[in-house]
């Protein structure tokens, strides 16, 4: 009997030590896991800012071909506000027919008139109606440029769900890293106060309940998060691709040069004609 008593006596003396490892124990792995927690929260906060600056890029792009888009059509407009009423000239060449007709002899001086009146017109409409080209051409910039408007707002608004993954994996990262600190506060203090038992031990309990929180809510978030990750980082890269194939400079470039040279081979011929006496 008395050495039941005093085997019971030992195991009493040796619990609260047990105890006193087990809290340290557990502070330890706590400590890890508030860590981990802490570089994701880091990692995930740099992720966050350097996916918002590509989002600034592609807005940007966004932002210059639309308004080089919107300056286009408003010469287009502009253009096509100075090209002539068809139906207005059509009428015009109907009431001069019966005119010209009436004129028998080609080489009197009514004829000759409504010739030279004839070229003077076309001479002052070529000099303010823009050419056939020069119009095509505008036609296909503000084709080429709506349609790289389109597929730039594409590749913008593809952050979005980026943005929101990366924003709400450091915000549950960070809930994670307080469960954690939370429970190393409770193990600590149960620790100080280890005397009391029952005290030592709830805190021991409540920690380990946070730091199962913690890796919980750790785990989830990495597995769960990564996968959506994974497929919002490839849809940025599958508009951004589509954005490039739909932007060609060096098409655009050579089309600005060749513009250039028929510009300055007009102001030459022009120079040319009025210089003659």
């Amino acid at each position: 009997m008395s050495h039941e008593v005093s085997e019971h006596i030992e195991h009493a003396a040796h619990e609260p030590g047990n105890l006193t490892r087990y809290i340290g124990l557990t502070i330890a792995v706590v400590g890890v896991l508030m860590a981990v927690c802490a570089a994701e929260v880091g990692a995930a906060r740099t992720e966050l800012i350097a996916t918002m600056v590509d989002e600034n890029t592609a807005k940007g792009e966004y932002q210059t071909i639309s308004t080089k888009y919107r300056t286009l059509q408003a010469v287009l407009q502009h253009l096509h506000a100075a090209m002539p009423e068809l139906d207005l000239m059509d009428k015009a060449d109907k009431e001069l027919a019966p005119i010209s007709s009436a004129v028998k002899d080609s080489n009197s001086e009514s004829a000759q008139g409504i010739k030279v009146t004839r070229l003077e017109a076309w001479k002052i409409l070529s000099a303010v109606v823009p050419t056939g080209n020069d119009v095509r051409r505008l036609i296909d910039l503000v084709e080429s440029y709506e349609k790289q408007a389109e597929v730039a707002r594409e590749w913008s608004e593809s952050f979005h769900d980026a943005i929101a993954l990366h924003r709400d994996s450091a915000a549950k990262f960070e809930i994670a890293q307080v469960a954690a600190e939370i429970g190393i506060v409770i193990a600590s203090v149960g620790l100080l106060l280890g005397r009391l038992k029952w005290f030592a031990r709830g805190a021991w309990i409540t920690a380990m309940l946070l730091g199962v929180l913690s890796m919980s809510l750790f785990g989830w978030t990495t597995v769960v998060n990564h996968h959506r990750l994974h497929d919002a980082e490839h849809k940025i890269e599958k508009t951004r691709e589509h954005y490039e194939a739909a932007v060609d400079e060096q098409k655009d470039r050579e089309e600005d040069r060749k513009l250039v040279e028929e510009t300055k081979k007009t102001v030459e011929k022009l120079e040319h004609m009025l210089n003659q006496p």
